[in-house]
């Protein structure tokens, strides 16, 4: 037998009435605004952590750049300073040793009056050019530098063989033309920026180019480690506090850059974690509040939808005891009854409009969300027979038998909404089923479990499924109109009941097996 359960059992809190906040919040979401915004904002959401950090970051390295420009400048003048420097005549005099400590990076010296003599460096004392292929280099560079008439001169690529590896500066003064070279990693360069930087330095800094970024034999150097002062191209590119001037001090290509020290380069990657993450959670927490009201916007349609259902199944469901209330006032005007029908069809009508009114009162209770549908109170055996003696003698009209198996048990339910739950299952097992119907009760742990089940021919799966969905009636010729005092919501409204009360509906029925409908409501606590 196939089986569709149309509302799942569920224990309600007593007390409830009124729609919840939940249902309010869904009543006033805007579905077409939270769309577009989801729409313009989904994009942002998720480029906006790494542009916040891009932008916290690229302050940051502006402001690093400022507070440290002074070390740049400091730098780059040691590099072109060209100091007074008194005649050599050995090279080896205390002046010159104490000019070739202040200058670690010179490496060669010209006269310019005294016979051109080229002087190069030899440690800490200079010692006079041999005839080499270095030191026509340097006379080369010299000779250019003089024509150039500059104070500062930068061989070019064509004239160095060493472009793009070591910076080199020529420097013209009255007397001396000086030759500096920075080789990076060099014990020289250290000396240097010990020098420029001063006893306290806070910056590490070093000469790097962008082609340097593809050579392997420049990343992770040594030399370019802390505490060493100055650092290597790989960590001058890698780290995220650094700092860069553009400036031609050093030749075309060459960048002076600085880092941090680790201390403050491990502060600062966890500042921009910590911005990173908290800038996510809040695009998460955008997203997530988005994606939650557009699906309480589809919920809220989904429950206007419902609710014009609703609507319609209690309009429809009206139909026939409002015609069968026309037909007996029909009746009683045209004078057709004896005086004594007529007193007990009055009653009757009296009845039916309590009822009707009960119906609507409870449906508009359900359509508007109201909970439940009234107090609480138990529905005994005995309140079971009075409810099947009412549609007794429709039964035997009919020629059918209406057998009860009910136990000795109760459940807890609104009286009203329960009677006219059975009522509807009862008068569809006579307007719909064949043969005896059976009202069974009995108690499944903490449910109390109504059944209606008739002999009927049984219907299909697709036909069961479809049952409790609005104008959804399967009828069979002769039965409409008033062969049946009919006072139910209807299955599409009984559905609907089911589901704001928390009680268990479930059809089950095949192809010449019968009907039945079993209501799962709570038990009395014993």
């Amino acid at each position: 037998m196939y089986r569709h359960r149309a509302s799942r059992y569920r224990h309600l809190r007593p007390g409830l009435k009124g729609p919840t906040r939940w249902q309010r919040l869904q009543q006033r979401s805007g579905l077409i605004l939270l769309v577009l915004a989801g729409l313009a904002t989904a994009g942002l959401l998720i480029v906006a952590p790494y542009y916040y950090v891009g932008i916290q970051d690229f302050d940051a390295r502006n402001a690093y750049a400022d507070a440290h420009w002074a070390d740049f400048e400091a730098v780059e003048r040691h590099w072109k300073t060209l100091p007074i420097l008194p005649s050599v005549h050995t090279g080896a005099e205390p002046e010159v040793r104490r000019f070739l400590t202040d200058q670690p990076l010179v490496v060669a010296l010209l006269d310019r009056f005294e016979r051109r003599t080229l002087w190069v460096r030899k440690g800490n004392h200079l010692v006079r050019a041999p005839e080499d292929s270095r030191s026509q280099l340097y006379l080369d560079w010299m000779s250019h530098a003089e024509m150039a008439q500059r104070f500062e001169w930068n061989p070019p690529k064509n004239q160095d063989p060493d472009f793009g590896k070591v910076a080199t500066v020529v420097l013209l003064s009255d007397r001396w033309l000086v030759v500096k070279r920075w080789r990076p990693g060099a014990p020289e360069v250290e000396r240097e920026l010990e020098i420029a930087l001063g006893p306290k330095p806070s910056i590490r800094m070093g000469l790097a180019r962008a082609t340097d970024l593809a050579r392997k034999d420049m990343f992770g150097q040594e030399w370019g480690r802390a505490p060493h002062l100055q650092a290597d191209p790989w960590r001058l590119g890698y780290y995220d506090l650094k700092a860069d001037i553009k400036t031609n001090a050093f030749g075309d290509g060459w960048d002076l850059a600085g880092i941090a020290f680790e201390s403050e380069e491990s502060a600062y990657r966890k500042l921009l974690q910590r911005q990173f993450y908290t800038s996510f959670g809040v695009s998460i927490l955008m997203g997530f509040a988005i994606a939650l009201g557009l699906w309480l916007r589809h919920r809220a349609r989904r429950r206007a939808v419902l609710d014009a259902d609703r609507m319609a199944s209690l309009t429809h469901s009206l139909k026939t005891p409002l015609a069968l209330l026309k037909f007996r006032c029909d009746s009683l005007r045209l004078g057709r009854l004896s005086p004594d029908r007529a007193d007990e069809e009055l009653l009757r009508i009296g009845d039916e409009v309590d009822h009707l009114t009960l119906i609507i009162e409870n449906g508009l209770r359900v359509i508007r969300g109201g909970g439940s549908t009234g107090p609480r109170s138990q529905a005994t055996p005995e309140w079971l027979v009075g409810i099947a003696d009412d549609l007794r003698p429709g039964f035997e009209v009919e020629g059918r038998d209406l057998q009860l198996n009910l136990c000795s048990e109760s459940g807890q339910a609104p009286l009203s909404s329960l009677r006219a739950a059975v009522l509807t299952l009862l008068e569809n097992a006579l307007g719909h089923g064949r043969g005896t119907t059976t009202l069974a009760t009995w108690r499944a742990r903490r449910r109390f479990c109504i059944q209606v089940k008739d002999e009927g021919d049984g219907l299909a799966p697709h036909q069961v499924k479809a049952l409790g969905k609005p104008f959804q009636r399967i009828r069979e010729a002769g039965k409409e109109g008033f062969l049946r005092d009919g006072q139910g919501l209807g299955l599409s409204l009984l559905v609907h009941v089911a589901e704001q009360e928390g009680w268990g509906l479930t059809f089950a029925s095949a192809p010449g097996e019968g009907f039945a409908a079993t209501l799962e409501i709570p038990a009395t606590r014993v």
